[in-house]
């Protein structure tokens, strides 16, 4: 490491992760900065990488696109958690998992009468529809277009 970049970098440490001005000492008397990432903020200065907006409740992760910059909780979830295919929304505790899909199990749904799924009862599928054993007994298996 160069002299020119151990200046470079304890210029940074001592400058806002956020809008690079320098940290004050009555900033931090004041208690307006934050310690994020081995760097100083002003508290007002953390904002999502992602969606831009300030986070105030201390909430942040570090993003997947810059480790050193700050990602709100919903940003966090939705670009670090597979997305269900019945909603597109993340899954974020647990999830169903039917051929190499995954749904929520509030959207693990019969695509004939739209009622859930429940996960111990049996389900069939077909041209990557779901149905449960009711409706696909009914409408599905002796369908003309079936092939058995």
């Amino acid at each position: 490491m160069s002299v020119e970049t151990s200046v470079v970098d304890s210029i940074e440490l001592i400058n806002c992760g956020g809008c690079k001005k320098r940290i004050l000492e009555e900033e931090v008397q004041k208690d307006q900065i934050v310690s994020m990432f081995n760097r100083l903020w002003h508290k007002e200065h953390i904002e999502c990488v992602y969606c831009k907006l300030q986070i105030p409740d201390g909430r942040y992760f570090r993003s997947t696109v810059d480790p050193l910059k700050p990602s709100c909780y919903a940003c966090h979830i939705q670009t670090t958690h597979p997305a269900c295919v019945g909603c597109s929304l993340p899954v974020i505790e647990r999830g169903l998992v039917a051929f190499d899909r995954l749904f929520h199990a509030d959207c693990f749904r019969c695509a004939i009468c739209n009622k859930t799924i429940p996960q111990r009862k049996g389900f069939y599928e077909r041209d990557l529809m779901l149905y449960d054993d009711v409706c696909y007994m009914m409408y599905i298996k002796d369908a003309p277009w079936t092939t058995n």
